[in-house]
């Protein structure tokens, strides 16, 4: 899964259409849209742009949260935060329309949202980030490997994952990983997803 820089409000930016086009020349992945500081209208029209690019790659864009946003713009799908609105109630609305996850910080938020007839998970961070360092130490790999044995959906990695870290996660019963930095270079994106693909079974 790869998730979008957050950097969309800045002035000229474009990188996740840069990264939209670039999924036509890769292997299919989940696109997480985390744009946090763009308006409604905005995340709008983004998404309008790039669903279909996404869609004809083979590939699902899942917008972070905004679940009528990914309905109306004929995402394939809706992730959300562990703070976010109930999960269940998100299932209920979209009728089963969207790949729907959520990122986990614990067991008990893990059980709660796998309970809740999501299709995934987001643990993390599993190594360190320095965007999480202010929360406190990574979680590692046991308690990775602890919630995936206790939910019984695809549970991805995230926090600090590079393509040679894919093995250790995937031996913890991680189904796939997520990450953001490596994908930054829209231009050698293709070939940095195929790097993780090939860590994989």
């Amino acid at each position: 899964m790869i998730v979008s820089s957050g950097g969309e409000h800045l002035a000229h930016s474009g990188l996740v259409l840069e990264q939209a086009q670039a999924l036509a020349r890769s292997a299919p992945v989940i696109f997480q849209l985390r744009e946090k500081m763009l308006d409604t209208a905005s995340i709008w029209q983004l998404c309008r742009r790039i669903a279909p690019l996404i869609d004809s790659a083979g590939s699902i864009l899942a917008v972070n949260e905004r679940f009528d946003i990914a309905l109306a713009s004929k995402a394939g799908g809706v992730h959300l935060p562990e703070s976010s609105c109930p999960a269940d109630a998100v299932r209920k609305v979209t009728q089963g329309n969207l790949l729907a996850g959520q990122s986990v910080h614990s067991e008990l938020s893990a059980r709660r949202a796998a309970s809740a007839g999501l299709d995934y998970l987001l643990f993390g961070p599993v190594f360190h980030t320095p965007s999480k360092a202010p929360f406190g130490p990574p979680q590692g790999l046991d308690q990775l490997r602890e919630i995936c044995a206790k939910v019984r959906i695809p549970v991805f990695a995230v926090g600090g994952i590079t393509p040679e870290k894919v093995p250790a996660c995937l031996e913890c019963g991680a189904w796939g990983v997520t990450a953001l930095t490596p994908f930054l270079d829209a231009g050698s994106l293709p070939e940095t997803i195929n790097r993780f693909f090939s860590f994989m079974p």
